[in-house]
C-alpha cells in the first residue's frame, strides 16, 4: 500500500498569488493536476501527492509562490513531508513574511494512508488599508462647502432653465444643497435640491401643462465626476482656491476636479422628488424627462481638487488617486468622500478590501464614543510619513546638526538607522595628523568622529505623533609611530589607543501647535558617558593633533566630545523652532472650492498604527 497527502493551498489574503515555480516533488510522484500557476484571492488550489511505490520515501517537496500587494512581491513557500517509515512522521511548513502575509497550516484529515492538510494565506494589511494617504470627506464638511458656495454665487439661489421641447425650469428660491451618500465603495452621491418656490413647464400629448415644486426637494442620484484642471479661473471656487490650484500647476503638479455635473441627464443613476414629510411627489414620464432636462440651471457643483505630482517624488504629494464612498447609516453627515492616494510613484493596491472602511471615518468622538463633528480626517502610513518627509527633511537636518555628514538607512516603517562619520585618514598616506618628532621617529594620530541613531515610532502617545531616537557620538584615537621609515619600510608601531563615548537619546515631536499649524520639534537628552576605554597613557600632545580635526581646545576627549553633544542638541532645537520650512506640508493633497487646508488638529498615531490628523478648511 502506498501513502499520499493532498494538499489545498487557500488564498484568504484578498491579493493575488501567482508566479509559482517549478514544483520540487522530491521523494513523491504528482498524482491528478499539478498546483495552479495563480490562485485568485478568494480561491485555492489542490493537488495529491503519492509515495513512487511501496519501498520508496514518502512524498516530500515544496512549492513556492509570490503574493501580489501592488508594490511588492512577497515569497511564499510550502513544504510536505509524510514519511514512509512506520511512524509515518509528518511535517508541513511555509516560509512567508509572518508580520505581513501569515500562513496557517491545518491538518484536515490524518487517517489511514491518505491524509490532507490546507495552507492557508491571510494578510495583515498596513494601514490605512494599504494606501499611502486617504483624505477622508465627511459629508457633513461637504455641504458646509456647498453653503459657502451659494453663499460666494458660486451655485445658483435662483435660475431659469429651459430645453428643448417646450420644457422650462423656473426656480425662483432654491435653499442650500446638500449630498448624502447612498451606498458604500462607489462614486455615489445623492444631490438634494430644496426648492422653495419653483414652477416646472412641460408639454405632454401637445399641451403644454405646468406642475408647482415649491417646497419640494429634488434628489438625484449620480455618479462623482472627474476632470483635469486646465484653467482655474473657470471654477466655481473661491479665488483662494483659484490661487492656490495656480501654485500647484507651476510646480507641474495636475490637479483634478470633484464635481457633480447635473448638466449632462445621462449621469443620473436616478431622479425623485418629495415633498416636506419626504413623501414622493408623483411625475409623469414627461415631467420626469423635463425635469432631468432643466436640471442644468445648477450646472456643475464642485466637491474638491486633487493633486498628482509628475514622476515619484520624495514627498508627502500624491501621485495617484481614486475616491471611493464610505456610509454612516446612524447619521449621514459623518458619511465619507474617501480620498485614496499613493505617493513616490507607487502603485494602487492589489487588496480586494481596500476601500472597505469602517464608519465613521472623519468624526471627532464624545465622552459616550457617539460620533460629535463631522470633520475632514487625513490618514498617512507609517512609511509615507517616513519616506515623504522624516526620511528627506528631518534626518538630513539632523546628521547636519552633528557636523558630521553620514547616510541614512530604511529598516522598516520609520525606523532608520543613521551613520555618519568623519576622520583625517587622508593625510600623509593614511597615517593621520603628524605632531611631533621623538626620539628621531616621526609620530601620528589618526582620530575618528562618529554619529550613529536610530529611531522608532512611539504608538502609545495619545496626543501627538513621536518617534524616539537612541545614538552615540564617538571618537577613536591612535596614536602611532614608524620606527623603520628611514629604511623604507612602513611598518607601524601603535603607541596607544583611546575611545571616547557620548550616549544620547532624543524625541522627533509631530503635533498640531499653536494656531492650529503642524510643528515638528527635536529634543536632545544627553546620557551618562560611560567611562574612557584607554590601553596606554596618551600623551598631551595627541590632543593637538585632535584639535587640529575637530577644532577642540581641551585636552579632555571626553569633555570635548560631551560638549558637542550639547551644542548638538542646541543647534537641532533652534533648527526646528518655528522653522515653517521644516514643518510637515501636507496642504498641497486636497483642495476644497473654499481654498486649502488651514487649521489642524489631533495628530497622532491612531489604533491601527497610521497617522492620523484633524483638518479644518475654510467656509
Amino acid at each position: 500500500m502506498t501513502i499520499s497527502t493532498t494538499l489545498t493551498i487557500q488564498n484568504n489574503s484578498g491579493c493575488p498569488i501567482d508566479g509559482r515555480g517549478t514544483p520540487d516533488y522530491k521523494d513523491g510522484t504528482l498524482s491528478g493536476s499539478a498546483p495552479a500557476t495563480s490562485i485568485a484571492a478568494g480561491s485555492s488550489t489542490t493537488f495529491k501527492i503519492e509515495q513512487k511505490n511501496s519501498v520508496s520515501p514518502g512524498p516530500e517537496g515544496t512549492v513556492t509562490y509570490k503574493l501580489e500587494t501592488g508594490n511588492e512581491q512577497v515569497p511564499l513557500s510550502f513544504y510536505w513531508d509524510f514519511a514512509s517509515g512506520p511512524v509515518h512522521e509528518e511535517h508541513y511548513t511555509a516560509t512567508t513574511n509572518a508580520s505581513l502575509a501569515p500562513v496557517v497550516i491545518t491538518q484536515t484529515d490524518a487517517s489511514g494512508d491518505h491524509h490532507a492538510t490546507t495552507y492557508r494565506v491571510d494578510f495583515k494589511p498596513r494601514a490605512p488599508h494599504e494606501w499611502d494617504l486617504v483624505w477622508a470627506l465627511s459629508v457633513g464638511l461637504i455641504n458646509k462647502q456647498l453653503h459657502a458656495l451659494r453663499y460666494y454665487q458660486l451655485i445658483p439661489s435662483s435660475f431659469t432653465q429651459a430645453a428643448s421641447g417646450g420644457a422650462q425650469l423656473t426656480v425662483t428660491a432654491m435653499g442650500d444643497p446638500t449630498v448624502s451618500v447612498p451606498d458604500d465603495q462607489t462614486t455615489h452621491l445623492d444631490v438634494h435640491l430644496p426648492f422653495t418656490t419653483a414652477t416646472l413647464q412641460y408639454v405632454e400629448s401637445g399641451a403644454t401643462k405646468t406642475q408647482d415644486l415649491s417646497g419640494t426637494t429634488v434628489i438625484v442620484s449620480l455618479d462623482l465626476s472627474q476632470a483635469q484642471v486646465t484653467d482655474p479661473n473657470t471654477l466655481a471656487a473661491t479665488s483662494e482656491a483659484k490661487q492656490h490650484i495656480q501654485g500647484l500647476q507651476s510646480l507641474n503638479y495636475s490637479v483634478y476636479r470633484l464635481f457633480l455635473d447635473l448638466a449632462q441627464p445621462s449621469l443620473f443613476r436616478a431622479l425623485q422628488v418629495v415633498n416636506a414629510s419626504n413623501q414622493s411627489v408623483s411625475l409623469s414620464q414627461a415631467a420626469q424627462s423635463a425635469l432631468q432636462a432643466t436640471l442644468a440651471g445648477v450646472g456643475h457643483m464642485d466637491v474638491a481638487y486633487t493633486t498628482q505630482a509628475p514622476g515619484s517624488p520624495a514627498s508627502i504629494v500624491p501621485t495617484f488617486a481614486k475616491e471611493r464612498t464610505t456610509r454612516y447609516s446612524t447619521n449621514g453627515n459623518f458619511s465619507t468622500l474617501n480620498v485614496c492616494m499613493m505617493s513616490r510613484g507607487r502603485k494602487e493596491p492589489n487588496w480586494n478590501s481596500r476601500f472597505g472602511f469602517p464608519a465613521p471615518l472623519a468624526a471627532t468622538t464624545n465622552p459616550d464614543g457617539t460620533p460629535a463633528e463631522a470633520r475632514a480626517r487625513l490618514f498617512l502610513s507609517q512609511d509615507t510619513l517616513g519616506e515623504g518627509y522624516l526620511k528627506p527633511t528631518v534626518l538630513p537636518a539632523i546628521l547636519r546638526a552633528s557636523g558630521i555628514p553620514g547616510t541614512i538607512s530604511r529598516l522598516a516603517p520609520l525606523m532608520y538607522q543613521c551613520v555618519g562619520s568623519r576622520n583625517n585618514s587622508s593625510k600623509n598616506d593614511g597615517r593621520g595628523e603628524f605632531v611631533q618628532v621623538d626620539n628621531g621617529f616621526d609620530q601620528y594620530v589618526r582620530g575618528t568622529e562618529t554619529i550613529v541613531f536610530t529611531t522608532q515610532p512611539n504608538l502609545t502617545q495619545t496626543d501627538r505623533c513621536t518617534v524616539a531616537m537612541n545614538g552615540q557620538f564617538q571618537v577613536n584615537i591612535e596614536a602611532s609611530q614608524y620606527p623603520l621609515d628611514f629604511i623604507g619600510l612602513g611598518l607601524k608601531d601603535v603607541l596607544g589607543k583611546a575611545t571616547y563615548v557620548q550616549p544620547w537619546t532624543g524625541t522627533i515631536t509631530l503635533a498640531a501647535g499653536n494656531g492650529g499649524k503642524l510643528v515638528t520639534s527635536v529634543s536632545i537628552v544627553l546620557g551618562k558617558a560611560p567611562a574612557p576605554d584607554v590601553d596606554k597613557t596618551l600623551d598631551g600632545w595627541v590632543f593637538n593633533a585632535l584639535n587640529k580635526l575637530f577644532n577642540w581646545s581641551s585636552t579632555s576627549p571626553q569633555d570635548e566630545i560631551t560638549q558637542k553633544a550639547q551644542d548638538f542638541a542646541n543647534n537641532l532645537a533652534a533648527t526646528f523652532q518655528n522653522n515653517a520650512s521644516m514643518s510637515l506640508d501636507i496642504e498641497d493633497c486636497v483642495v476644497l472650492p473654499t481654498g486649502s487646508a488651514h487649521d489642524y488638529s489631533q495628530f497622532v498615531f491612531n489604533s491601527e498604527g497610521a497617522v492620523q490628523v484633524d483638518v479644518s478648511f475654510p467656509g
